[in-house]
């Protein structure tokens, strides 16, 4: 059963496989609680610069904190032209979406605790011109319970996160890996506090390539995850996938998150947003589900 979610409440809920490879310069935001060797309740703040209603959120029991009751199918749209239902803090909203206008910029969301889902969302205006740094952070996903606060401080709550996606793009100072990307993919059951040394099995990859060609275009951007595998699309194409399903462990933080732009790039200074690219259309899909908990 579904049914459609008033837009008030939307806007208080609005919210690797390839070889892997650790090499300097790109590794200080590995998880801790990964040897080198979480209800879906949404929760989300007021705005820092730009609030409105430009999207819609509907599904069955979307705001079910997964404490119990039943789950269902859920889905978010926001097209970022002139408002948004999530919580901007920098950036501008205009008729084309939400431009980056300063490295440190973030737009956040809270959703459900999607157990399997997609998050999509176009990205206009990159080339390798604004491709400055070395790391160009332009998707987070990550484990929000537990009291972690918004904004997401960076170390140790996103570094060391639980549950923690990234979509990264190399830049100029990265000569070696220029225009690819980097999908990083965790997942630790063990609680609170959502961060820090897991308690049991954790999981971790971040596989990297991809075409490293960037011409300012609208792209279309898409990270999903179901069955035991996460994959990164670009333009309707698989970049890159992570397989997880013989880890043993399911998807399921107590709450999640997600970003345009990720809080490492107020903290470390090869990573940012390329200022200037323009950000809309997010899609959110997926189904909601329990929790998941250490050998469960």
């Amino acid at each position: 059963m579904s049914h459609a979610i008033p837009k008030s409440l939307a806007a208080l809920m609005a919210v690797f496989v390839g070889v892997f490879a650790i090499t300097a310069g790109g590794c200080d935001d590995a998880p801790a609680f990964i040897p080198l060797d979480g209800s879906g309740a949404a929760v989300a703040s007021a705005s820092a610069s730009a609030t409105g209603s430009g999207g819609e959120a509907a599904g069955g029991q979307a705001g079910n904190s997964g404490t119990g009751g039943s789950y269902g199918p859920f889905m978010m749209t926001d097209s970022l032209k002139g408002s948004t239902t999530g919580n901007a803090i920098g950036g501008s909203l205009g008729p084309d979406g939400w431009t980056v206008t300063a490295p440190t910029d973030v737009l956040w969301y809270a959703i459900p605790r999607l157990v399997e889902g997609s998050i999509q969302f176009t990205m206009s205006n990159v080339t390798i011109a604004n491709l400055v740094v070395n790391d160009n952070e332009v998707f987070a996903l990550y484990e929000a319970g537990h009291g972690i606060a918004e904004p997401i401080n960076y170390n140790p709550e996103f570094r060391e996160n639980h549950y923690k996606s990234m979509i990264r793009i190399y830049g100029q100072a990265e000569v070696d890996r220029v225009g690819q990307q980097k999908i990083m993919w965790g997942m630790c059951p063990s609680g609170a506090p959502g961060y820090g040394a897991c308690g049991c099995a954790s999981f971790f990859e971040e596989p990297f390539g991809g075409d490293p060609n960037w011409d300012g275009s609208p792209q279309t951007l898409r990270v999903e995850w179901r069955d035991g595998v996460t994959r990164y699309y670009r333009n309707g194409n698989e970049v890159l996938a992570v397989d997880w399903s013989a880890s043993g462990i399911a998807f399921g933080p107590n709450e999640l998150h997600f970003s345009l732009g990720s809080s490492r790039a107020a903290a470390v200074g090869t990573a940012a947003m390329p200022v200037g690219a323009v950000f809309s259309d997010v899609v959110v899909e997926g189904v909601t589900g329990p929790e998941s908990s250490c050998g469960g």
